[in-house]
């Protein structure tokens, strides 16, 4: 009791404080009967008073105190200053036998139901005796326990309470009526619910309400016109009610389901306008609204945004987002689209017609990234092989074997086909031509000669490829030095119908050589001649050809047309007249013209200062000079060749040829000079071993045995050069071996002539060929020592070779900085241009790991100045001249590097290059290029699928990066379902973006 009048005190403080100065001057009966009396006339205030002042006075009934504390707490709540009604809740755990149990309850409820606690409610009018209420009270508990049914999903118990009402209650016959309404509209019972509703749609309670009802029920019921009648009177007379955005709602979609799709933009627009978490398949029918009025763009905007599901409106959302891609000519998020739809299974006619666009569209935009061009072109086949789009798939099918770059792909696709018709085996037959050309390209000459035949054997379906296919078998055959079989090509080629007028005379051209290269050089010369009879444009071709019908004539000793066909050469191409210079010097030097000759080597050593011929071209001069009996000047002039190339072996003969000079010129003192200079400067070497002989007789000219005994003695095992029989007999028992391949028998042989001459006359020999054998059984660490000991002998005729093999076993093995040295000697110092060049790579290569960008660069400038490079090289040169540009900041001239290189994406290389000057471009952001750079590259396609897989990703950085998430997701799982190799990163790079 205390608890109730705390509470109350608050609120009725005057009352209460006029009470304690009267009280005692009215009879505690007359307060009571006064507080009851209020209590019915609906005083509660007043009743509040009364009866806490009946509780203080000294004749208080004890009966009546639970009564007066009843005539309380009910005011109290009929007043609604109770909240959750826990004063009464207290007055039920006070009182637990009251007689006003049942209406103690029903207020407890009532204070719940006023609150929206309709569970609550329940639970405390659940405890009410309905007979023990008054009328009035028992339709306020009918009403109130419906309602709150209702709200708990307890319809039958709401349906029966509202019933009851609606036949019986004055008060709540249109509420209950409405309610009936709205619990058979819950059980789609429309037919009910519009009986229900039709009773009170006059009244204004309900009205706004009730419209709205019977437009969904319309909408329900297709009745589209009357939704939108009913909905626009609702929105035009409640412009306020609550249910105004959803009646736009059901307006926009009666309208689409009419067909009138402005207006459908108009009202369902607006609605979705205003919502946060607009509906799927209100967004998927504004998008089609859209799209009917050929505003494709609001179209994607819309379908974008309603994040398809795994479903059949999903399925059909992709299929006309991809059709509004379509329109507006965005091929890749086309087909990103459509390939969506086409995984679902949901709609068999979408499925259908999706796929097909996906594949069509793969087909027309030459997207061959990974095969999924070939695979969705023989899917649909495959599942749809009478669909109305066959005749148009079958043929796109062929066109795309022609033009995808996965060709393994395409091949098994092939395979797979039972009766393959003429224009398939057409495509068989020129796949297997490109595969050999992009084998070719790679140097992959074995490969490149396998497809090269099975498009041969293929049969007459592509002419042209075929007919080709032989001719670049012969190129094959010849870059593997197999001239006998790339002779037969040639010829087959040349005598062939279909044949193109460039690669018949190339093909005359290359015969030519195969006859040069195999020493046969009337043939040869027979050969040139006719290609040059054939060639009208004035090529460096021609210039070559020119060159080697020179040196045929040369080697027929016929110098006088060999002079002539040099001049020819020069005239043609000058910049590659070093060695028409060479020859014709060479030539005129045969015929005793020594004036000649030295004025065409001086030519050839102003003219082209960084030629590999000018040590060659040095020493000529001074044999030139010799022969003319101008001994000062062959001195001068080989000691500029030991100065300028000290370590080309024409500087080891030329030491000798100072020496002899000197001593013929009766300077021996000199003479004694320069042969210690060969001896000190190539130990080792067969001219070291000749210099020691001919200072014999220097000294003994000079009477100074001794002196040259001294000498001698000094220079330890260095001198001896004395070839014993034993020696001789021992080495060249293990060099038989060598040569027979016996490499077990070599290498015992080799091990035990050094343990008998360590420093004996074939030593250098020896550890060469032992070299040779370690290597050939990949015993690396013992070749590397045996290499080295060949390098260390000095300038000799296997430190070419070994210093090849030797920087590249360091390569190989990660020492860099121990194959760069090496490298650089190779490039510098080899007289084979192979070798040279693969120095120069080395180098190239070497400097680009170690980080030196700026060597890396300037090595690769002069290997691509170098007119014999091999095509192969210079690529990759370049390709490593672009990615040094990269890191020093060169950018244009990376970007000119990249651009030459990714016009052929055939080769590891050019499809490497592509991918990095669109990451080029994006890192620089200049996203726009980077764009056009991956789309082009995707329609240019590769064999390299990683490069393109690369690139596939970047796009999907290029969209996250504006903001598309929807789009860079696309490209990303497409990848993931079409990408084959799984030996490489992609994989995780998709995860970790999908995963961001």
């Amino acid at each position: 009791m205390n608890k109730i009048l705390l509470l109350l005190c608050g609120l009725l403080f005057l009352q209460t404080g006029f009470s304690q100065r009267s009280a005692e001057f009215i009879s505690a009966d007359l307060l009571f009967r006064e507080g009851k009396y209020m209590f019915d006339t609906g005083n509660y205030s007043g009743c509040i008073s009364k009866m806490l002042n009946y509780k203080k006075t000294a004749n208080v009934e004890p009966s009546l105190i639970e009564e007066a504390d009843f005539f309380i707490v009910a005011s109290g709540f009929h007043k609604n200053c109770y909240g959750t009604g826990a004063e009464l809740t207290d007055y039920l755990k006070q009182y637990p036998t009251t007689v006003h149990y049942n209406e103690i309850c029903f207020m407890i409820g009532s204070s719940y139901f006023r609150l929206d606690n309709y569970q609550q409610a329940v639970v405390w009018f659940s405890k009410v005796e309905l007979n023990n209420l008054s009328v009035t009270e028992q339709e306020d508990y009918a009403y109130q326990l419906g309602y709150s049914c209702t709200e708990t999903e307890n319809y039958t118990e709401a349906e029966r309470l509202f019933h009851l009402l609606k036949n019986k209650s004055t008060n709540y016959r249109d509420a209950a009526t409405y309610y009936l309404g709205y619990l058979n509209y819950s059980k789609l019972y429309y037919k009910e619910s519009l009986a229900y509703f039709n009773e009170v749609k006059n009244n204004p309670d309900f009205r706004p309400d009730v419209l709205y009802y019977i437009a969904q029920i319309s909408f329900a019921q297709g009745h589209y016109s009357q939704v939108v009648s009913e909905g626009k009177n609702l929105l035009d007379n409640y412009s306020k009610h609550k249910y105004n955005a959803n009646t736009e709602r059901i307006i926009g979609l009666s309208y689409f389901e009419e067909g009138d799709y402005p207006n459908t933009v108009k009202y369902l627009g607006e609605f979705l306008n205003n919502q946060s978490g607009a509906d799927t398949k209100d967004l998927y029918a504004l998008g089609l609204a859209c799209f009917y009025q050929n505003k494709y763009a609001e179209a994607i905007t819309a379908l974008n945004k309603c994040n398809p599901a795994d479903n059949a409106l999903g399925q059909n959302i992709y299929l006309h987002l991809g059709q509004s891609y379509l329109k507006q000519n965005d091929a890749q998020k086309a087909m990103m689209a459509f390939q969506s739809a086409s995984r679902m299974d949901y709609d068999a006619e979408a499925k259908e017609a999706a796929l097909y666009n996906y594949a069509m569209l793969l087909h027309q935009n030459s997207v061959s990234a990974f095969g999924e061009s070939v695979t969705a072109l023989e899917n649909f086949i495959n599942n749809y092989p009478y669909s109305m789009y066959a005749d148009k798939v079958n043929s796109a099918l062929v066109a795309v074997y022609l033009t995808t770059k996965d060709y393994d792909t395409a091949l098994a696709s092939i395979a797979k086909i039972k009766n393959p018709d003429v224009k398939i085996r057409e495509a068989q037959q020129k796949i297997f031509y490109y595969i050999g050309t992009v084998n070719f390209t790679n140097s992959k000459y074995p490969d490149a000669i396998q497809y090269f035949t099975k498009a041969i054997s293929a049969g007459n379906y592509a002419v042209t490829e075929k007919n080709e296919a032989i001719y670049w078998r012969g190129e094959s055959y010849y870059k593997s030095e197999n001239y006998d079989k790339a002779s037969a090509d040639f010829r087959s080629y040349i005598n062939s119908d279909a044949k193109s007028d460039n690669l018949s005379k190339l093909a005359l051209y290359n015969l030519a050589y195969c006859a040069f290269n195999q020493k046969q050089y009337s043939a040869a010369q027979t050969g040139f001649l006719r290609y040059i009879t054939s060639e009208t444009a004035q090529s460096p071709v021609l210039a070559d050809a020119y060159a080697r019908l020179g040196d045929c004539y040369f080697f027929n000793r016929r110098f006088a047309e060999a002079e002539n066909a040099y001049n020819r050469a020069v005239s043609i191409a000058p910049q590659k007249g070093d060695y028409a210079l060479f020859q014709k010097g060479y030539v005129l030097g045969l015929q005793k013209d020594y004036t000649g000759k030295i004025t065409q080597m001086n030519n050839l050593i102003s003219e082209y200062p960084e030629s590999p011929y000018l040590p060659d071209a040095i020493y000529e001069k001074g044999r030139a000079c010799v022969l003319m009996e101008n001994t000062a000047q062959a001195i001068v002039t080989y000691q500029e060749l030991i100065s300028r190339f000290p370590e080309s072996s024409n500087a080891r003969k030329a030491g000798l040829q100072i020496g002899l000079l000197y001593f013929n010129d009766n300077q021996p003192e000199k003479s004694a000079d320069a042969y210690k200079k060969v001896i000190t400067k190539y130990p080792g070497s067969e001219e070291a071993k000749t210099a020691i002989q001919d200072l014999k007789s220097v000294y003994f000219d000079l009477n100074d045995v001794n002196g040259y005994a001294e000498y001698v003695k000094s220079l330890g095992d260095a001198a001896r050069f004395d070839v014993t029989e034993q020696d001789s007999l021992t080495y060249f028992a293990a060099e038989r071996f060598f040569l027979r391949n016996e490499t077990q028998k070599a290498q015992s042989g080799m091990i035990s002539y050094l343990q008998q001459f360590p420093e004996g006359a074939f030593s250098i020999n020896a550890h060469y060929y032992l070299a040779q054998t370690y290597f050939s059984e990949k015993n690396i660490t013992a070749a590397k020592t045996e290499f080295q000991k060949v390098i260390e002998a000095g300038n000799n005729q296997f430190i070419e070779e070994s210093l090849l093999r030797l920087s590249e076993i360091y390569y190989e093995n990660g020492d860099l900085n121990e194959a760069l040295p090496l490298y650089e000697r190779l490039q510098n110092t080899a007289e084979n241009r192979s070798n040279r060049n693969t120095g120069a790579l080395g180098v190239i290569r070497t400097a680009s790991r170690l980080g030196k960008y700026n060597q890396a660069a300037l090595s690769a400038n002069l290997l691509l100045k170098a007119e014999n490079a091999e095509p192969t090289v210079a690529v990759e040169a370049r390709y490593y001249r672009a990615k040094a540009y990269l890191a020093l900041g060169e950018n244009t001239l990376a970007e000119n590097d990249l651009k030459d290189l990714s016009k052929d994406t055939r080769t590891t290389f050019g499809a490497e290059s592509k991918y990095r000057l669109a990451q080029h471009y994006f890192d620089s952001r200049q996203t726009g290029k980077a764009r056009e750079t991956v789309k082009e590259y995707i329609q240019q396609g590769t064999p390299h699928a990683y490069w393109l897989a690369r690139s596939f990703i970047l796009m999907a950085d290029l969209y996250a990066a504006e903001g598309e998430t929807l789009q860079a997701r696309q490209y990303l799982e497409s990848l993931q379902n079409s990408y084959k190799s799984a030996d490489d990163d992609i994989k995780t790079l998709i995860k970790e973006r999908l995963n961001r």
